[in-house]
């Protein structure tokens, strides 16, 4: 066997690979045969139907969580996945029972008993005989607590305290994480046609290869602490409303990460718990919109999982009595980088076209993103944007009405969109990954798809230059009337067209929508007619 040139992944076992994979594999027939067998003579959308397809769902999700505890790792990173990526995509998307069944695994993942993974901590600080003997005063821990208060896919989190009574989190890489990831990764690349096999002939080995490369890097606690570092560094200027917990480098190691204990923290996708709390839902929503939206057009470094398992918010005293929000980042173990290729500047501006509706430049910034496909592009980023191209559906005008991405996109314009996305080379992907979760959690909150829109604007009209400023510049008096003109010209294209669509398509059997123009007018038409009938009827010799 070639020698490992990977410094941080072991050498594969093909065996235990395999013998995960094959379980997959099992456990993914037996869902598949139950779809077909239970839909086999059954109307489209009846009610038997659609019990029957519940039904299916259920039994599918209990599969996948099944799947999802037994292996861990991997696994569980997917679960997490779908479990945060139903946002803006309505009921066409992952079906609910998935979203529910597979939820868990954002901060309650299966985990080790404390002494499974004792080892792995004592290998960046001193615990004497720990766990067999208590702590004394010659360890670097005071006291651990055994059961984790979070574990996810990579590692679990343990409260502790310091010998000088500083609270920490510390976080433990599960023993044998390292070698089950390389043997999976190796039993992935040598499953090549199989694979392309299932996906309906796309070769998707680039997916394995940058999940490989993403997640080594995750398996490296230094980077991570680093990463945060620098996260803390970009927005400090948002203090105390944004914080990133301190590291102690000192204890930790490239599996082993101590960090600052912060309490009473609530799941940001809890709005009854924020309110509990004494704090506004919206103005958290616009918390975390704000936040993330200047991580992407200012700093250019987006957050990899923003998941509801890492994203927290707490009330804080603002100092004039009232209470307010902070937000909490945690999990700096991946970043995407949107420097390469001036993904950041370009981005920016593919934003403002959207919202001002300038089709060629959405088309030709488009063609940079996702090359021939660029047409999906928009509707992916919000519905709202359905207007900016040619030939737009009434469907599609229902489904931005709603928030969703419209029906008209199956899941192969969407698979190669991906594909297409990137091959152009533009890094993409990441933004749109980390969209996704931070949408799935504004929506929980109720956030209006006009607010998180007006939000990316405010910051892509910031970041419309080389160099932004580390700190956001203040907007000028112009710029801002300029967004508020365009998110009531896109609300108001909406809220024109979305009552006639219904009719338009059950009446007069239409499928495009007409010019904005057309409806617009169509008040001023009636009126003209109106009036011209009054004046005939006064005027005409009876």
């Amino acid at each position: 066997m070639a020698a490992n040139s990977n410094p941080v992944m072991p050498a594969a076992d093909p065996m235990l690979g395999m013998t995960r994979s094959m379980v997959t594999m099992m456990q993914f027939n037996e869902q598949k045969q139950d779809y077909t067998n239970s839909l086999a003579n059954l109307e489209d959308n009846t009610v038997e139907y659609n019990a029957a397809l519940h039904g299916c769902h259920c039994r599918g999700a209990e599969r996948c969580s099944k799947v999802a505890e037994m292996h861990r790792g991997l696994y569980v990173k997917a679960a997490q996945f779908i479990a945060s990526i139903r946002g803006g995509t309505g009921d066409g998307g992952v079906p609910k029972p998935y979203i529910d069944a597979l939820a868990k695994f954002t901060d309650h993942a299966p985990h080790k008993n404390i002494k499974e993974v004792s080892e792995v901590l004592k290998d960046s600080m001193v615990l004497g005989d720990w766990p067999n003997a208590p702590l004394d005063a010659t360890c670097d821990l005071k006291s651990i607590e055994e059961t984790p208060i979070a574990s996810a896919s990579l590692a679990q989190v343990h409260r502790g305290v310091l010998q000088d009574g500083t609270k920490v989190a510390v976080k433990i890489q599960y023993p044998d994480l390292r070698k089950e990831m390389a043997s999976d990764f190796h039993v992935f690349k040598t499953m090549g046609a199989q694979i392309k096999q299932m996906a309906g002939g796309y070769d998707l080995m680039w997916v394995v290869e940058d999940f490989e490369k993403n997640l080594t890097r995750e398996l490296d606690f230094r980077l991570e602490a680093a990463s945060g570092e620098e996260t803390a560094r970009q927005l400090a200027h948002l203090a105390p409303s944004v914080y990133v917990p301190k590291n102690f480098n000192n204890l930790s190691s490239s599996r082993v990460l101590v960090m600052e204990y912060c309490d009473s923290m609530i799941k940001a996708t809890d709005p009854a718990a924020l309110r509990a709390a004494g704090l506004d839902v919206e103005e958290c929503a616009q918390l975390i919109c704000d936040t993330f939206a200047e991580m992407i057009f200012i700093h250019g470094r987006v957050h990899a999982d923003p998941h509801a398992g890492n994203i927290y918010l707490r009330a804080i005293n603002s100092g004039d009595g009232r209470v307010q929000p902070q937000l909490v980042i945690l999990d700096h173990g991946l970043y995407y980088d949107l420097h390469e290729s001036d993904v950041r500047l370009h981005f920016s501006r593919y934003w403002k076209a959207c919202c001002a509706k300038d089709s060629e430049t959405m088309k030709s910034l488009g063609e940079k993103f996702a090359g021939s496909l660029e047409r999906f592009l928009p509707l992916i980023l919000s519905p709202w944007f359905v207007f900016g191209g040619s030939g737009v559906s009434l469907n599609e005008v229902l489904s931005a009405a709603k928030g969703e991405i419209p029906d008209t996109i199956s899941l192969k314009d969407f698979a190669d969109f991906v594909i297409a996305t990137r091959t152009g080379g533009a890094n993409l992907l990441g933004v749109l990954h980390s969209l996704g979760y931070t949408r799935c959690m504004l929506e929980a909150l109720g956030f209006s798809e006009s607010k998180r829109v007006k939000s990316m604007l405010t910051y892509a009209i910031r970041g419309d230059v080389a160099e932004p400023t580390a700190v956001p510049r203040p907007l000028s008096v112009s710029e801002r009337a300029w967004i508020q003109w365009r998110i009531s010209l896109l609300s108001g294209h909406i809220a024109i067209m979305a009552p006639l669509a219904k009719p338009l398509m059950k009446y007069a059997k239409a499928e495009n929508a007409p010019p904005l123009w057309v409806v617009a007018a169509g008040p001023l038409i009636v009126t003209f007619l109106g009036s011209g009938a009054v004046v005939a009827w006064l005027q005409w010799p009876w």
